[in-house]
């Protein structure tokens, strides 16, 4: 087969972008949560360099009016509505390549270049992944990012609404039944852009591969965690749906507090993945390389960033 001119050059990456799929697609997910969650990550397509989000809220709870006449029985009043200074967010290049010498394709030693791509199509996965879970990971400063509007950390006691309300979504106890009790309760009481109470319904817990196993005994067991009464579970009894996910980039992502760390949130918060061209590949032919090289070249374009903090609760677990 001649592998220096299409169709052949086509057919030997048709072989190779299957290899890499398959790979993809086959890895096995027990609870493992990955950027590509549309519960732990807002999804949003674009298609330039750059997106700019902004965040506009305020005026409360509808106003209620009996023949024309306001009743202010919420003592709530409407106050100005606030639209908050840009947040422009860069699309970051994520590139590799894979070389594959000539006289492997020639003699048909394809073993080696399989092995290749597979291992490459992990570190993508992974890659991807290293990239989201450091919004979260690093989310209790400004290391990385901050929220539209207050400037301050995604999780923290002093964020600052378009309503003007005070919002706290930090805290610090280690994962417990207790403790995972205050911070579902804290999310259902959470005030939104608007100043109104939501009442978000937890959709997923997320914690590092080192607290998986203490997560999942508390808030999936059918029973009350820890106790030898035959209490039911309050967590798995009310959100059997919610997801109890983990990461490994959570807890290996280099961040004070990186193992203890754990985060509840429901759909559509403000940590936001925007993809610009998904995971693409290309085979470049040997003629022009000076060692006589196929180059398999894999590019996607994408990145994450902290909008704002509703719907999210998170605790750096070191109480």
């Amino acid at each position: 087969m001649d592998y220096d001119t299409s169709p052949s050059l086509e057919l030997v990456k048709t072989a190779l972008d299957g290899l890499r799929d398959n790979t993809l697609l086959t890895q096995d997910n027990n609870s493992k949560a990955h950027a590509t969650d549309p519960q732990i990550f807002s999804q949003q397509t674009i298609d330039r360099a750059a997106y700019v989000s902004s965040v506009i809220g305020g005026g409360g709870y509808f106003n209620k009016t009996v023949t024309g006449v306001a009743q202010d029985v919420t003592l709530a009043k409407q106050v100005t509505k606030n639209a908050f200074s840009p947040k422009t967010t860069i699309v970051a290049e994520f590139k590799y390549d894979i070389p594959i010498s000539r006289r492997f394709m020639i003699d048909q030693q394809h073993s080696p270049v399989e092995k290749s791509v597979r291992q490459a199509a992990l570190a993508w996965d992974s890659s991807r992944d290293q990239n989201a879970f450091k919004f979260f990971a690093y989310g209790f400063g400004t290391t990385l990012s901050s929220t539209i509007g207050d400037s301050v950390s995604l999780f923290s006691n002093s964020h600052v609404n378009a309503h003007g309300d005070t919002v706290d979504n930090y805290e610090t106890a280690a994962m417990a039944d207790a403790a995972l009790n205050t911070i579902v309760t804290s999310l259902r009481s959470q005030k939104s852009q608007f100043g109104v109470i939501i009442g978000y319904e937890p959709k997923f817990i997320l914690c590092g591969n080192s607290l998986h196993h203490d997560t999942n005994i508390v808030s999936k067991s059918v029973l009350k965690a820890g106790s030898g009464s035959n209490d039911l579970n309050y967590f798995s009894e009310m959100y059997p749906g919610a997801r109890s996910g983990w990461n490994q980039h959570v807890d290996n992502s280099g961040a004070t507090s990186q193992s203890p760390m754990y985060f509840v949130g429901t759909d559509n918060h403000g940590v936001v993945r925007f993809e610009r061209e998904a995971m693409f590949s290309t085979l470049v032919g040997w003629e022009t390389d000076a060692e006589d090289l196929f180059k398999y070249k894999m590019r996607a374009s994408e990145e994450v960033d902290t909008i704002e903090y509703t719907g999210l609760v998170g605790s750096d677990g070191t109480v």
